[in-house]
């Protein structure tokens, strides 16, 4: 009850010494008790809203956080590339004599870059995980149309062949619709184990990367933030998913 630990100032009523501590400590004890309760409540209520957004607790050490660094910023470099050369812009591409069709269904590709399909392998490979590797150079779109395949000239030299499935009624790329800009992207990197990160990438609205303040677009409210999963597989770290 109460009257176990709260005496009043002016209470002259002789108390035993051990009476006394007893009183202490059940009411230090009780005080404690509804202490860590009110805090563990407290706690409950602060995990319950924030459970969406405080949700990497892990702290990698300081050579794991620098090996993620260092891969993050070559995956992300290699997701755009990707990016761009299968679904926004592709790889230039030569027309054929009086604006023909191609009879085998595979433009040439015409590319600094890309000389053969392995070039374009290589870089797919080293940058996804298997399954969505595969996926990319085989089904990206979900048409069971592989946008690039190995292509062998009249001489049997290989190069790059662009599906005709690919390229509209003007000879153009065709792109998806897209409306944001990788140029000045930022990423913050979020931990979850030493052999699995998120990378959260903040994109610009494509229309903005004209302005001299390239911040702008935080500023706006009209960035886009899209989180690619970053894991470590046989020793080699490689993105889960392909994200734009």
């Amino acid at each position: 009850t109460t009257e176990i630990y709260t005496l009043s100032l002016h209470d002259a009523l002789p108390i035993s010494m051990s009476k006394k501590n007893t009183a202490a400590t059940i009411a230090t004890i009780i005080v404690a008790v509804l202490a860590i309760a009110t805090t563990l409540f407290l706690l409950y209520q602060t995990s319950q809203q924030q459970i969406q957004e405080n949700q990497y607790n892990y702290v990698p050490s300081d050579e794991v956080n620098e090996e993620m660094n260092m891969n993050a910023v070559t995956l992300i470099k290699n997701n755009c590339e990707v990016f761009r050369i299968y679904l926004q812009y592709g790889l230039p591409h030569q027309a054929e004599p009086y604006n023909n069709v191609p009879e085998d269904g595979y433009y040439t590709v015409k590319s600094d870059s890309y000389k053969t399909f392995s070039d374009i392998e290589t870089l797919v490979n080293s940058t996804f995980v298997g399954k969505e590797a595969k996926r990319i150079l085989t089904n990206i779109n979900g048409d069971d149309v592989a946008v690039y395949a190995e292509e062998t000239d009249d001489d049997g030299n290989k190069g790059i062949g662009l599906d005709i499935k690919m390229v509209d009624e003007n000879g153009r790329f065709k792109a998806i619709a897209y409306d944001y800009t990788w140029s000045n992207a930022k990423f913050t990197l979020h931990p979850k184990s030493n052999t699995e990160c998120d990378i959260i990438v903040e994109l610009n609205p494509a229309e903005e990367t004209s302005s001299a303040d390239t911040s702008s677009g935080s500023e706006s409210g009209n960035t886009k933030k899209i989180t690619a999963n970053m894991l470590k597989v046989n020793g080699q770290w490689r993105l889960q998913k392909l994200v734009y």
